[in-house]
């Protein structure tokens, strides 16, 4: 019997749309430090469970081999299980760890509170001269400016000229536009089909065309010539500061307004005394994914952020490591201020129809957008600021609680010593081609490989990369035994099969016998699964079974209006046996009331075939015929 069998899928889709909502609430963890593509905490926990019940054995070694943001690794330490964790990269190994040893909560509290009063002196650069004590900017949003590339004048690169709604209440009936000429924000009703500038009273329309286009061009307000925005976005970066985010405490209670810029707001970028200017000195390197970033101008990590950001962030760990406390709280404390380092005031994004501000890498990819906002990181108020990370922080330690932690937890690299794991948690930075578990050590191995192209892991983690390098003296990782294609590294889908098998070989060798590999997968590119089978096949694998569960929330900015899978595929393996054992029943688990989810089954299917007949066979043919028997004729994976 398949363990997938043992779950409750109806329920536990349920369960996910649910939690996927309010992440924050349901599992506070995901919160402690940022990583990519997290699978849902409950079909983790869900899966473990059914294991526990399959093995009768509620004590056995699970592995996760891409272990990125620790999903597995927090629900199976919160069932007592043992814990083996191994990512590529120090960000989230080093994170995981961390977040995963004991720590005084008591302790935590206390010292979490010393911190924020020993930063609050930093508050007063966000604060202008006559304003009232409890009146703070929050976030200071800014628009690129360009000389014409014709007439040289000065433009004010708004995309759009709707910068935000007023406020995040119900109905709100005004917004705020901006003037491409004189960069002056003016606040009009939603409704206006046009504005007249406040300032320069030149007349525009509310809304920008909503046509895409692989070269953009904008058009000069003065000399009405259209300029590429690519070579307008070459030059070195300025900045023009157009609306700030103003916090009141009244009654007790914050009040929050945004307005367009006054004389004398703190809203220059001057540094501030003890500024420290080599901090960052690093240059971006090339990349798909970093290569937008020196494409618009950037060309140092420095550049992405305004000096006092840099300030803030230097001195919150200084001012840990002057903290008389324990180590495992000084390393969780370190990891909050660390996090806020996906904050920088010169690439994050605001949201205008929800007003607020979103982090540089949020969606999977570096934020591109002319219009940007600084976040004060001293803020009580404003996600992602240092107050917000250090609660979230504590709230996880609460979640996990004393008992849900592992007695001891190891950091190592994957080329120290192979061990036996008979209590807590090992976390292991490097490939996991080499895994450091002696042989048959796991039962269980649950993972999600790598989404073959859709996320450059690496070159997304670089800006945390470039911090625990400066700060702490980690060297800086190699990206080349990362399993994804990747044009500018020289690496396509033989390469992404080829380390996907060795890393699945290596987990067979540290799987018992009777062990099971557990997948979770989605992908939208038959190359992708045709990899992902071969490299199964390759490891010594065979698939008893498979299920759809869901996986997102439809409401994520990256996903919407999208036909993006909300869904994973579940696929369970078992070690291939030499000669020809009585295998068990193939299984097929979980809803296929929509066409995601019968594609998902109809590609699992296919893939089921490559991997168990071990020979050729053609997915894309295999996969139609599927889909046939499902009754579905839409095609989503091509």
């Amino acid at each position: 019997m398949a363990v997938i069998e043992r779950v409750e899928w109806s329920a536990l889709d349920r369960q996910v749309e649910t939690q996927q909502r309010n992440r924050e609430t349901f599992s506070p963890v995901v919160s402690l430090f940022r990583w990519w593509a997290r699978r849902p905490h409950a079909v983790a926990g869900s899966l473990l469970d059914a294991a526990i019940e399959a093995f009768g054995d509620d004590s056995f070694v699970v592995s996760d081999p891409f272990s990125g943001g620790g999903t597995v690794a927090f629900e199976a330490a919160r069932r007592g299980l043992k814990v083996y964790a191994q990512d590529l990269y120090p960000w989230p190994s080093l994170g995981l760890a961390t977040c995963l040893n004991r720590a005084d909560l008591h302790e935590f509290h206390s010292a979490k509170a010393d911190l924020i009063e020993r930063l609050d002196p930093l508050r007063k650069m966000y604060r202008r001269c006559g304003m009232a004590s409890s009146a703070e900017i929050t976030h200071v949003i800014r628009v690129r400016t360009a000389p014409c590339l014709h007439c040289r004048s000065n433009m004010y690169i708004f995309r759009d000229p709707l910068i935000s709604v007023a406020s995040r209440r119900a109905g709100e009936a005004w917004a705020f536009y901006g003037c491409s000429a004189c960069g002056a924000a003016s606040r009009r009703h939603r409704a206006v089909e046009t504005f007249s500038c406040g300032s320069c009273q030149t007349r525009w329309r509310a809304h920008g065309p909503k046509v895409y286009s692989q070269n953009p061009q904008v058009q000069c307000p003065h000399c009405r010539r259209d300029c590429l925005l690519a070579e307008l976005l070459a030059a070195e970066p300025r900045w023009h500061p157009v609306l700030v985010l103003e916090r009141n405490v009244l009654g007790g209670r914050n009040t929050h307004q945004l307005r367009a810029v006054e004389r004398g707001d703190p809203v220059a970028d001057r540094p501030p005394d003890r500024f420290i200017k080599k901090l960052l000195c690093s240059p971006i390197p090339e990349g798909l994914e970093t290569g937008h970033l020196l494409r618009g101008g950037f060309r140092r990590w420095s550049d992405l952020y305004t000096k006092r950001q840099i300030h803030v962030i230097r001195t919150a760990l200084e001012e840990v490591n002057r903290l008389d406390v324990s180590e495992p709280v000084k390393t969780r404390l370190r990891l909050s201020v660390l996090g806020a380092c996906e904050m920088p005031g010169y690439l994050c994004r605001w949201e205008r129809h929800h007003p607020k501000a979103f982090e540089a890498i949020a969606n999977h990819h570096y934020s591109r957008s002319t219009v940007v906002v600084e976040t004060n990181l001293l803020s009580p108020t404003g996600r992602g600021t240092i107050p917000r990370r250090l609660e979230a922080a504590e709230r996880g330690l609460q979640w996990m609680g004393a008992d849900g932690l592992p007695s001891t937890v190891k950091h190592a690299y994957a080329g120290g010593r192979r061990r036996r794991l008979s209590v807590g948690a090992i976390v292991v930075t490097g490939s996991s081609e080499r895994q450091i578990l002696k042989d048959g050590v796991a039962r269980l191995v649950l993972t999600d490989p790598p989404y073959h192209d859709d996320l450059q892991y690496g070159e997304l983690a670089r800006l945390f990369h470039a911090w625990m390098v400066d700060a702490f003296g980690i060297p800086l990782p190699s990206e080349s035994r990362e399993a994804v294609p990747n044009s500018r590294r020289g690496t396509d889908v033989i390469d992404y099969e080829r380390l996907v098998a060795a890393c699945l070989a290596e987990s067979r060798r540290v799987l018992a016998p009777d062990g099971r590999l557990i997948l979770t997968y989605h992908n939208k590119d038959m190359k992708a699964w045709r990899a992902l089978g071969n490299a199964i096949r390759t490891a010594g694998f065979r698939i008893v079974g498979l299920a759809t569960v869901s996986a997102e929330n439809s409401a994520d900015h990256c996903k919407r209006g999208k036909e993006a899978f909300l869904c994973d595929l579940v696929i369970e393996c078992i070690p291939r046996r030499r000669g020809r054992p009585r295998e068990p029943r193939f299984a097929i688990c979980g809803n296929l009331d929509s066409p995601e989810r019968r594609n998902l089954i109809a590609v699992g299917r296919a893939l089921a075939e490559r991997v168990n007949q071990r020979q050729a066979v053609d997915m894309t043919e295999r996969y139609a015929s599927y889909l046939r028997i499902l009754g579905e004729d839409r095609l989503l994976i091509r």
